[in-house]
């Protein structure tokens, strides 16, 4: 049986990644989650956590896209 990888990060980490204070990301938590990747809540718990697959996905798909010369 192969087993897969899952890693979890705080949000010291996503704020590392991301370039976005704790303290931001506290705030949009509660009035604009949809500004952050979606996390993961595990029942009983209150740490902040989410998966580094959704954060790289979500990183991708905010992206811009260069723009092309015009001729």
């Amino acid at each position: 049986m192969t087993q897969t990888s899952i890693k979890t990060i705080g949000i010291k980490e996503l704020s590392a990644i991301i370039h976005k204070a704790v303290p931001s990301i506290r705030a949009d938590i509660c009035r604009r989650p949809e500004r952050l990747p979606p996390r993961i809540k595990i029942p009983s718990s209150s740490r902040l956590l989410w998966l580094e697959s959704d954060v790289v996905e979500w990183l991708n798909q905010n992206r811009l896209q260069p723009k092309e010369s015009s001729k």
